[in-house]
């Protein structure tokens, strides 16, 4: 090895902001599906009002959060993302510095979907048109069961895809022996390069931007 190469070693890859959505969207999308199928329609606003935040400020943390966990450092072009796909059944193939090709597209459509949930909920109604999102009375009855059924639908696209994440974990664990959970738990991983962290002052700016969305939204 040349002693100009980068030396791979167990090194810092998730920075906590991006490990701290991870988990609560985990925990807010079960709290989401326990409170509706109980009909705790109030916590379920609630827990969805949390989610929007989760996902609202993993959004900007993709444009402005640490370098690994930018869209523009795992977002590669579908050619790319093809051809990674032709590995699949490889052991051997080094691991990723972050999201591989594919994983990039896997965790954009999560985060689309989630996104797509949540606003799709802020406009649903129950049958009886008691209770229901905060921007339901802005539209008819018709409409806003219309926007509850594909409510239940995007929510079943969700659980697919969340499905498909879960099978890819255990793939990578027992295939290409890679802990991705543990990875996501301590943000640890062997990679070459350090990942280069975001400063305070874009992590406050975030959390003020995103409080500045749902304010309006929950009051």
């Amino acid at each position: 090895m040349s002693a100009l190469e980068p030396v791979v070693s167990k090194k810092m890859l998730w920075d906590w902001p991006v490990r701290i959505c991870h988990w609560s969207m985990v925990l807010l999308v079960a709290a989401c599906w326990w409170t509706a199928e109980n009909h705790e329609i109030v916590y379920h606003s609630y827990c969805a009002y949390a989610l929007l935040g989760v996902v609202l400020f993993r959004i900007y943390w993709g444009f402005f959060g640490s370098s690994s966990a930018r869209f523009s450092h795992f977002l590669q072009t579908p050619a790319v993302a093809f051809q990674y796909l032709k590995t699949i059944t490889r052991r051997d193939v080094p691991s990723s510095a972050g999201h591989n090709p594919l994983g990039g597209y896997s965790a954009l459509a999560l985060l689309f979907l989630l996104l797509l949930q949540i606003g799709l909920g802020l406009f649903s109604i129950d049958v009886d048109g008691f209770d229901g999102g905060p921007f339901a009375d802005y539209l008819s009855f018709k409409t806003s069961r219309w926007i509850t059924d594909w409510h239940e639908v995007t929510f079943n696209l969700l659980l697919g895809f969340i499905a498909l994440h879960l099978i890819a974990v255990i793939y990578y664990l027992l295939w290409r022996r890679q802990n991705l959970t543990a990875a996501m738990l301590h943000g640890k991983a062997f990679i070459a390069a350090p990942v280069q962290p975001a400063s305070h002052w874009r992590l406050a700016i975030g959390v003020v931007l995103v409080a500045a969305i749902l304010w309006p939204i929950i009051m």
